[in-house]
């Protein structure tokens, strides 16, 4: 099935990889990709090394007729990447950037939505690197869909999970919180599909706390499964 009022903004990440794969195989695609290459070739946040580019794949989109452009800029708040965004006809840009990467004003005005789903259980866990942080806390993580707004992880709040920990917990930055983001997308798109519409859980995502790059030592206590620390911003 085609989502013909839905497109994606897609960095060359694990993430999108798993993103693909999933929307593929639940039969929802979007209507168009626009491909985020790294001109440089230097390793960027979101990706394991030697992992191969989203290039190698790029005859899959071919063959199941998703449009899609490519553009040798990894910035997506640049002049090039938001003209072709704002361009097309799709309403709804499902976002996976490189790692730590923040939509700015500019392209949050660009008279497009942005589906986001972010690693952690919001409103209780905003900001970077929350799923170690709620690991600690309370020995589960979370991943929650939200339209961007210009407040860092405040937008409404379509869908949001909680999801037993990892076996292995290493794997938490790259296959795990993949994983747990796709389920959610999936969810939120069958949602909508269903509905006709984007129905919002918690349209006022107030409150909560705000955590920054977790410390070396408390994630390799959240690796370790030392939980209930009760640790805060």
């Amino acid at each position: 099935m085609i989502l013909h009022d839905v497109a994606m903004v897609a960095a060359d990440t694990t993430r999108t990889r798993y993103y693909i794969e999933e929307l593929i195989k639940n039969d929802l695609l979007p209507h168009y990709i626009l491909l985020l290459l790294n001109s440089d070739g230097k390793f960027l946040p979101g990706k394991n090394k030697g992992e191969r580019s989203l290039l190698k794949d790029i005859g899959l989109l071919k063959d199941i007729g998703i449009q899609y452009d490519i553009v040798l800029n990894r910035d997506i708040n640049s002049d090039e990447v938001i003209t072709k965004i704002a361009n097309r006809v799709e309403k709804v840009f499902i976002f996976s950037g490189f790692g730590g990467v923040l939509l700015k004003e500019k392209i949050l005005d660009s008279g497009k939505k942005f589906l986001h789903i972010h690693g952690g259980y919001l409103p209780d866990y905003k900001g970077s690197t929350t799923n170690y942080y709620s690991l600690i806390n309370d020995n589960a993580i979370g991943a929650s869909a939200i339209f961007l707004t210009k407040e860092i992880d405040c937008g409404p709040i379509l869908l949001r999970k909680k999801f037993s920990p990892p076996k292995d917990r290493t794997e938490i930055d790259h296959s795990t919180d993949s994983e747990a983001r796709a389920e959610v997308l999936i969810e939120c798109l069958q949602n909508y599909v269903h509905s006709g519409s984007w129905e919002y859980e918690l349209e006022n995502n107030l409150g909560g706390e705000t955590f920054y790059i977790i410390h070396p030592v408390l994630k390799h206590l959240a690796i370790l499964g030392k939980s209930r620390l009760c640790v805060a911003s």
